[in-house]
């Protein structure tokens, strides 16, 4: 399938979700794909009971995210991959998004499951807040290129302009990363148009003061060349949740998972 505008690309990585045996289903106005069965309950291999693991993507995107990881995955796991309010298919699709609002919705996906909980970007710091509120969920969390804390980003984050538009996304993909004119077309519309423009409380909900209040083990996982959040980002939640491991992956960005699956998937923990 050729890819020539962003709607392309989310139609080809849910398809890619549904190929590999995911099923879409929906909580509450909340859109989420699923491995199989319909409670969230741990896969056994051999011995082993693996707990599930949900994903949960980051701003402006969407559960499709993780087709490149997610059907492997799969074969060990029950993965649940969640759309953030407002995102993907998952109501509202107007109006503010409070990221209180996604927490809950969060929580409603996973209930009373103890799982494994992982986020890109916007999607790592709704896993942090997640894990501060329910502890007793999580065996295992897992930040790659995470935000949540009250620290700049290394570019802005709107463009109104081309090259702004190649500028942020050479901070996104890498330094020799080269774009697509959709790609500078759809990030130009979201200027005026997208999810981000939407969220709210985000002042309120920076983790720097609670930070240490996360006792779940914890992985970090980070593209060398991060140029939304570059890697003092990383060590500064290192520094902050105790016990975590920090994995820098080569020739990845701000999404490993997809620039570098095959080197994400080696950073995950083992028996998560």
């Amino acid at each position: 399938m050729a890819i020539e505008s962003t709607a392309d690309f989310v139609r080809m990585t849910r398809d890619a979700l549904a190929a590999a045996g995911f099923v879409r289903r929906e909580i509450e106005g909340t859109v989420y794909w699923d491995s199989g069965g319909q409670a969230i309950l741990p896969v056994r291999t051999g011995r082993i009971a693996c707990p599930p693991l949900v994903l949960v993507h980051g701003v402006n995107d969407q559960a499709g995210s993780w087709f490149a990881v997610a059907p492997t995955l799969a074969r060990t796991h029950r993965v649940i991959l969640p759309d953030l309010p407002g995102h993907g298919e998952s109501e509202p699709k107007e109006g503010p998004l409070a990221i209180s609002m996604m927490v809950a919705r969060l929580h409603s996906v996973i209930g009373n499951s103890r799982v494994t909980l992982a986020g890109n970007s916007l999607g790592g710091w709704i896993a942090m807040l997640y894990t501060l509120a329910y502890p007793e969920r999580v065996s295992h969390l897992v930040l790659e290129a995470s935000g949540g804390l009250d620290r700049p980003f290394g570019v802005p984050v709107i463009a109104t302009t081309r090259d702004e538009a190649l500028t942020i996304l050479r901070a996104v993909h890498g330094p020799r990363f080269v774009a697509t004119e959709w790609m500078i077309d759809s990030l130009l519309q979201r200027a005026t148009n997208s999810p981000m423009l939407r969220i709210t409380e985000t002042e309120q909900l920076f983790v720097d003061a609670r930070i240490a209040d996360i006792r779940v083990p914890a992985t970090i996982i980070w593209g060398a060349d991060d140029g939304v959040l570059p890697l003092s980002y990383a060590h500064a939640l290192q520094a902050g949740i105790a016990g975590a491991r920090l994995h820098v992956i080569e020739g990845a960005a701000h999404i490993p998972h997809i620039q570098q699956p095959e080197r994400f998937l080696a950073c995950l923990p083992s028996t998560s």
